[in-house]
């Protein structure tokens, strides 16, 4: 006896199942991977109407069409682009190519499914045996989709999550390899059209293992070039501190000279003036000029002289916003974390919570540093003016340079990883606060 799945309850029912989790699916992809429009929230709600709305979409079209292949193969296809455009931003051509390497691989898994295993009597089991058939169609329909949220979710979605923009020839490759893959499994039919099992099978499998390596190839050169990108801004980072610090120690310096001579130097002015040796005085003034102190008054927050003149500018900076900044701050005598990551730390985390409340009244910002136990605690609080994880869960930023932001977060994120500590944010409608766990021993 020869089944037709869809003329059996049991079909319809997992064939609606199915167009459920594939209108899920597609949502996830395109709320995962693009960015809202302004005034569009995307909501649990938001993606719980959407998903039904599509899913009753695909179900018409295979009411209408009678289960056709090509009206669904190009609702799936259509449906996530317009919507996509609808509610979200960046390019079409973008758009375009993550609608079609999502279409490749359902249409890629389905057919696997169907192709395989065909023995004689796996075939015959299939075709008589109505548990057997509807289990395949099961697999087809259902199970494969479990494997296709896990790719979704590991090698679709992470350039987002990363904060990373894939570069042109990656998107290339990835339009090339699913515009390939489409035009063999619908226009060409290679598959079903080849002589053989086997070939048709090993077809079938390099159709899917393709783009799922692309994926994985590409994940790996965009994450490789993203961690030296990382180390290369910090290296350049750390020299410019270098820099800075060492300025900052030889105006220091020249001020406790200066401080250490200045009775002398006002003997010796007092005695040309008396003699009425105005240009030798004038001379002699010059002179004094090598001296910069003006505007150096060091508050001592740390014994690290390093870390303490960080904290200084950043505390000055802040108050020039007119920003209360408060600190408590404990170093432990010893320990690995190396004082050239604290001190890149505590730049980035200072530089982001002056720049989320600089324009905002009567701001604050609290740093505090102490160890418990093994690990070095560093929390820092600045005022919001709502809750940025609802607002700006991305944390996007304003600057006219928003990469240096971008690297400024993955910089923080890169030294925590490093001593397998733990990076943890919390925000309220009205403060904002990181905080890092760092083991120290």
């Amino acid at each position: 006896m020869t089944y037709s799945i869809f003329s059996m309850p049991e079909g319809m029912i997992l064939n609606t199942a199915g167009q459920f989790i594939d209108a899920y699916l597609f949502i996830y992809l395109i709320n995962g991977f693009f960015h809202p429009k302004k005034g569009t929230t995307v909501s649990k709600n938001h993606i719980v109407i959407m998903t039904v709305l599509i899913a009753g979409v695909l179900f018409l079209a295979d009411f209408f069409s009678d289960n056709n292949f090509y009206i669904y193969y190009a609702a799936i296809f259509l449906l996530p682009l317009v919507y996509s455009m609808m509610f979200f931003n960046e390019k079409l051509i973008t758009k375009i190519i993550i609608c079609s390497i999502f279409t490749s691989l359902i249409l890629s898994f389905e057919n696997l499914v169907i192709q395989f295993p065909h023995t004689e009597f796996i075939k015959s089991l299939i075709e008589t045996n109505r548990f057997a058939y509807v289990f395949r169609f099961f697999i087809q329909r259902i199970g494969l989709k479990v494997m296709m949220f896990f790719i979704i979710k590991k090698l679709l979605l992470w350039p987002k999550q990363s904060n990373i923009e894939l570069p042109t020839p990656c998107w290339f490759m990835i339009l090339s390899v699913s515009v390939f893959g489409n035009l063999l499994l619908v226009i060409f039919k290679i598959p079903r059209r080849m002589d053989g099992y086997v070939v048709r099978l090993v077809t079938l499998i390099f159709l899917v293992i393709l783009p799922v390596f692309l994926l994985l190839l590409v994940k790996y050169l965009c994450m490789t070039g993203e961690k030296n990108r990382i180390i290369s801004a910090q290296i350049s980072q750390t020299k410019i501190q270098n820099q800075y610090l060492m300025q900052q120690l030889d105006m220091v310096e020249s001020l406790r000279k200066f401080r250490h001579d200045y009775k002398a130097h006002l003997f010796c002015m007092d005695t040309l003036l008396n003699a009425k040796k105005y240009e030798e005085l004038h001379q002699y003034l010059l002179s004094l000029h090598q001296y910069q102190y003006e505007g150096v008054h060091l508050r001592r927050f740390v014994d690290d002289e390093s870390l303490n003149i960080i904290l200084n500018q950043k505390v000055t900076v802040a108050e020039k916003y007119g920003i209360h900044f408060e600190t408590d701050i404990v170093l432990p005598t010893h320990g690995k974390i190396a004082m050239s990551d604290l001190n890149s730390l505590i730049v980035n985390l200072c530089d982001n919570a002056i720049e989320a409340c600089a324009t905002l009244p009567d701001a604050r910002i609290s740093l505090d540093i102490h160890k418990v136990k093994a690990y070095l605690i560093i929390e820092i609080t600045n005022t919001s003016r709502n809750n940025v994880q609802k607002t700006n869960p991305e944390f996007r930023t304003h600057k006219s340079n928003p990469e240096l932001h971008g690297l400024g977060i993955k910089i923080i994120k890169s030294i925590t990883e490093k001593y397998n500590g733990q990076y943890h944010i919390v925000s309220t409608e009205n403060s904002f606060t990181t905080n890092l766990m760092l083991l120290d021993e």
